[in-house]
């Protein structure tokens, strides 16, 4: 009984242990969804935060998300027009 809880309680630590980090190396690596980006239309009283086609990504990726039209480029924000978003990589 004695040598049985001398090899299963380090195997159960061991397995403890290497478990706890796959879950944490899974957690991390899930990636936020995609959402559509928003600019922001001066023209539009009434509306001035509108949805456009253009995916982009909360995780900062270092270059902002844009879109072009005919009055010019446009940085996105979510959907209050407040929070900027970011390219998807």
């Amino acid at each position: 009984m004695k040598k049985m809880r001398k090899i299963a309680l380090p195997l159960a630590i061991l397995l403890i242990g290497a478990g706890s980090a796959y879950a944490t190396t899974v957690a991390s690596e899930t990636k936020k969804a995609d959402i559509p980006g928003w600019k922001i239309d001066l023209e539009n009283p009434e509306q001035p935060c509108v949805m456009t086609s253009q995916l982009c990504t909360t995780d900062n990726t270092g270059i902002v998300c844009t879109v072009s039209d005919a009055s010019g480029v446009h940085d996105l924000y979510e959907s209050s027009c407040e929070t900027e978003l970011f390219r998807i990589p």
